[in-house]
């Protein structure tokens, strides 16, 4: 039977991760099936206000159910704007997702009101919203099977973050698996990705698909390099993260260099509210990190805990970090420098030739946080124009997605079975990406796995066989 792929947000773009799967009804001579939505989030990046506020290209009431395969804003910010517009379906994700997403939505909320007032808008969605999507909300565990009107939901481990999901739907012989992020296997706290082989139909992410990063393992060393550099010039290291798993990850490496002294012991600030609420809630789910981690968490330890770190309670406090002489280390919020903390940091850091920005992830194009990456040395920032004096680093080994190499073998090991005769794979929709890496990672698919790969334009469908 026929069932239809739509790609609402997501394709020719990083952000704004938004899929319909309408499942043709195998009992009905006409009419449509049952439709079941892959992500809801947030556009980021130049021109997306139009595009968050816009009605959505669906009947939200229409839905039958939203899978959400991880918490980053880009794949759950318009949730509340779904359920305010009429879905009324139930939402399912991984229970440590469900676990990181009231903060985050509420930190959205916040950015999102004080963009809709600059605007002249109505605001997106209210804390109503909010608290309506939870109740529709649903956590489950990876590998237990959810039967879906006709349709088996699985939930595979992607490695992005924390509870991080593909979602796999079967029904009869067929199965197409939608990857949310993938991760490079880069993080100490989270499993490897798997590889949901035996599929059908493949729409995959190209954060990174036209290109090799440095080697990952060399981060820790970079970082530390930094922290010395920075340190012995007296000046700050502001760290521009993520909320969710970058920070994490830093805050865990920098522990690390200090309990070992490899680096000297001086004061690091964590200025957002978001990460310390999504660190508390890591902790939350032992049962999700790497075996290794897990094991070290049961045994009572605090992995992001260490005498250097204080926690940055209020703006007040905010305000006079800068303030005190000397060498620090100060992460903030948010990781693409579009709001948050990390805007008035960088006003007054970017100047100091002394200092250095660290930005860690993916900069969406039009962002704060790419212009800094690609070298502009004169910014806008709250309505003055800022110099940008300072050392601008990125760390490429903190980014919490496969890189191009990683991305095609990923694809290899669905398409081409152990004994190198070809599986099931019929097609790979190559989303989640700028253009021109999500059209390289196409080619590369078809070129040297002789598998089908396309890249849909935002609003296109593709028809398939399930």
């Amino acid at each position: 039977m026929q069932s239809t792929i739509y790609f609402y947000g997501g394709a020719g773009s990083v952000t704004g991760a938004n899929f319909l799967l309408e499942a043709g009804d195998p009992d009905a001579s006409v009419g449509a099936g049952k439709k079941f939505l892959i992500d809801c989030g947030l556009e980021q990046g130049m021109g997306s206000e139009d595009v968050n506020w816009a009605p959505f290209a669906y009947e939200p009431s229409d839905i039958e159910a939203l899978v959400v395969t991880h918490a980053h804003i880009d794949h759950i910010g318009r949730i509340p704007l779904l359920v305010k517009r009429g879905f009324k379906g139930a939402i399912i994700s991984t229970e440590a997702t469900l676990g990181l997403v009231e903060p985050m939505l509420e930190d959205a909320m916040g950015l999102m009101r004080a963009d809709a007032k600059r605007h002249g808008r109505e605001e997106l969605y209210n804390e109503d919203d909010i608290a309506a999507a939870l109740k529709l909300w649903r956590g489950v565990s990876y590998h237990k099977p959810q039967e879906l009107a006709g349709v088996t939901l699985e939930l595979l481990d992607s490695g992005h973050i924390l509870g991080s999901a593909m979602a796999k739907f079967s029904r009869a012989d067929h199965s197409v698996v939608f990857t949310g992020d993938l991760g490079g296997g880069n993080s100490p706290f989270l499993p490897p990705c798997e590889s949901p082989a035996g599929i059908d139909y493949l729409v995959m992410e190209s954060v990174y698909g036209d290109r090799m990063r440095p080697d990952d393992h060399n981060r820790l060393e970079e970082l530390e390099n930094l922290i010395e550099d920075t340190a012995t010039r007296g000046g700050t290291l502001l760290v521009s993260a993520f909320s969710a798993e970058r920070t994490q990850d830093l805050l865990f490496d920098i522990r690390g260099l200090m309990m070992t002294k490899r680096v000297p012991s001086v004061p690091v600030y964590l200025d957002s509210p978001l990460a310390e609420k999504i660190t508390a809630a890591y902790l939350r789910y032992p049962d999700y990190f790497a075996p290794a981690i897990a094991e070290r968490l049961k045994t009572g330890e605090d992995i992001f805990s260490f005498p250097e770190l204080h926690i940055v309670k209020d703006a007040h406090e905010s305000a006079g970090i800068l303030a005190h002489e000397g060498a620090k280390i100060l992460l903030a919020g948010s990781g693409m420098s579009q709001g948050g903390r990390v805007l008035a940091h960088e006003r007054e850091v970017l100047p100091d030739p002394k200092s250095t920005l660290l930005i860690s992830g993916y900069q969406a194009a039009g962002s704060l946080g790419r212009r800094l990456v690609d070298g502009e040395k004169k910014v806008r920032i709250q309505g003055e124009e800022v110099a940008v004096n300072c050392r601008v680093e990125h760390i490429y080994g903190y980014s919490a997605h496969m890189q191009g190499e990683q991305l095609l073998e990923f694809v290899n090991k669905i398409a081409i079975l152990p004994s190198g005769e070809r599986a099931a794979l019929k097609e790979a929709f190559v989303v989640m990406g700028e253009p021109a890496a999500a059209g390289f990672l196409a080619q590369r698919i078809r070129d040297y796995l002789g598998v089908r790969a396309t890249t849909p334009e935002a609003g296109a469908k593709a028809i398939i066989n399930f």
